[in-house]
Order: structure tokens, then sequence, then C-alpha cells
């Protein structure tokens, strides 16, 4: 069962980036659950997606999430 609401909780912000351009409030612990997922199944698309959205918001931030969330 916790893998099931993992994915969900990782599809609602994968989601919520690609139809609103907006960060989930609780970044840090979709990067966890994401982190999760993939320990789980290496191949998960939407932890993949997450993944780069993670490292993306980063990288244009300095390293960090943006200060807003």
């Amino acid at each position: 069962m916790g893998q099931y609401v993992d994915l969900k909780r990782l599809l609602d912000a994968v989601h919520k980036y690609r139809t609103e351009g907006a960060l989930p409030h609780d970044v840090e612990e979709i990067d966890i659950v994401c982190a999760r997922i993939l320990t789980n199944d290496p191949f998960d698309e939407t932890a993949i997606d997450w993944r780069r959205i993670s490292e993306y918001e980063k990288e244009i931030n300095g390293g960090e999430w943006p200060q807003n969330n």
C-alpha cells in the first residue's frame, strides 16, 4: 500500500508541474518519495520525470529549491 501512496503523491506532483508550471509545497518530501519509488522500480517513468524536474529547478536556483515553496 505504501508504494501506491508514494506513486500517487509523485504523480500529483508531476501533473501539477506540467499543467500549472508550479512546484508542490512539499518538494523535499517528493524527492524522498521519488527515491523510494526508484529503489523499488528503477525504471519508473514518473519518478525519472520528477528527478529531472528536481535537478532542473535546483540548477536554475543555485543548487537549492526556490524559496517560495
